[in-house]
């Protein structure tokens, strides 16, 4: 009774998915230390292939009546399906191929490469090849089930790992290069450059439907009156923050900036991957040619000294600021940065 039930529990998929839930357990509580980094490289590295592998090869492999010549060179006996020795260098490289296609197909749909995506993708692989792995094992005869309590009885009596010793030196070796290629590429990712965290942040005005537009910008107004704008950031890091953007209307001369006034603020706390837009108005405080409408936005704390060198972005607008009473000719530009 044992027995029957075992065959119809996929051992190694079991293996894989407490695998699965400890490693993610241990990225997500992790400080990034090196142990954790390891059980990452796995994570990534090995249990995604495997479950695919597993859909791909339901089967034990069967050695094939014949008997054919080998030449020195072979990796093992004539036989059908998949080896142990087999299925575990695929395991390898087929999350090697899966790793590209998951990051194009990111891009493609505007998700940024995090801890949380890549988990999510990696929870989504296993658990498809999970599912489909242990339906097409159990639409095999019993006997013609990959299983993993079989293997382990046949160590010691037989060789199911390898044939020969040319074999074996062939399959370390090719795990070995596998290994230190996967090794070199998940310090790459891990390191330290972050190109996919960022900042990104625009100035707008409103359009006749209500909507954020870029275009239809102020190019002349009056000393006094409200000016209304719209500015959006969007946090492209694996944290949620606080953003402030203060707003100064400067006056510049020569490329520099002689004299200026903060004329807005406004501060909220901005998910991850989430957007902030926030309509507002300015009012010019005093008149000038050429002046500069400045947008400085600080993700965290603002320093003391509000400039172009502390901020994480900054957008700028040119205005041509009269006088009250002097007329207001209208006119459109595109004076963001």
């Amino acid at each position: 009774m044992v027995s029957s039930t075992l065959s119809l529990v996929p051992i190694d998929l079991v293996l894989v998915l407490a695998y699965v839930t400890f490693a993610t357990a241990a990225v997500e509580t992790g400080q990034g230390s090196t142990v954790q980094f390891l059980i990452g490289v796995g994570l990534v590295l090995f249990a995604p292939g495997y479950t695919v592998v597993a859909a791909l090869f339901p089967g034990r492999p069967r050695q094939r009546e014949e008997r054919q010549p080998t030449s020195v060179l072979a990796l093992a006996r004539p036989h059908d399906g998949v080896l142990v020795r087999e299925r575990l260098a695929l395991a390898f490289g087929v999350s090697v191929l899966l790793l590209p296609i998951v990051a194009v197909g990111f891009g493609a749909v505007g998700v940024s490469l995090t801890t949380t995506s890549i988990l999510a993708a990696v929870w989504g692989i296993v658990g498809v090849g999970a599912v489909v792995g242990t339906l097409r094992r159990l639409a095999l005869p019993e006997r013609e089930r990959f299983d993993l309590l079989m293997v382990a009885q046949r160590v010691g009596t037989g060789r199911p790992l390898a044939d020969d010793s040319t074999t074996t030196l062939l399959t370390v070796g090719l795990c070995c290069m596998v290994v230190v290629a996967l090794g070199a590429f998940s310090v790459a990712i891990a390191g330290p450059s972050q190109s996919m965290s960022y900042t990104s942040a625009s100035l707008l005005t409103t359009g006749q439907n209500g909507e954020p537009v870029a275009s239809g910008y102020p190019a002349n107004v009056s000393q006094g009156d409200a000016v209304p704008l719209v500015v959006r950031v969007t946090n492209n890091h694996d944290t949620a923050a606080d953003y402030t953007v203060v707003t100064r209307l400067q006056r510049v001369e020569g490329g520099t900036v002689q004299s200026g006034k903060r004329v807005w603020q406004g501060q909220t706390r901005v998910g991850v991957n989430e957007t902030w837009t926030q309509n507002h108005t300015v009012t010019p405080p005093f008149a000038g040619q050429d002046l500069r409408l400045t947008y400085f936005v600080y993700r965290g704390s603002v320093p003391e000294t509000v400039s172009q060198s502390t901020a994480d972005e900054v957008l700028y607008l040119r205005l041509d600021v009269f006088p009250n009473g002097a007329g207001n000719p209208t006119g459109n530009t595109t004076g963001q940065r």
